[in-house]
């Protein structure tokens, strides 16, 4: 198998570098965007299932203070 003999800085190069339409990167740059809209979603999920978990943790700490209250004696 031999490789064509190029040039390192046209491998390195790209397609806008080279005088290319930045119009042909739309498939790209819709991808990149589509990525960023489904890490958003998981890390808001992740953030909110934190904000559960601790609004949770404080109820219980609340009932469980109110249970080992003492209570009056009649």
């Amino acid at each position: 198998m031999n490789l064509p003999a190029l040039p390192i800085s046209e491998l390195l190069a790209c397609s806008v570098c080279w005088g290319a339409d930045p119009t042909s990167l739309a498939g790209a740059n819709a991808a990149v965007g589509l990525m960023l809209v489904i890490l958003l979603t998981v890390l808001s999920g992740f953030i909110s299932f934190i904000v559960y978990l601790a609004r949770r943790a404080r109820r219980f700490a609340e009932e469980e203070a109110v249970q080992m209250a003492p209570q009056p004696q009649n």
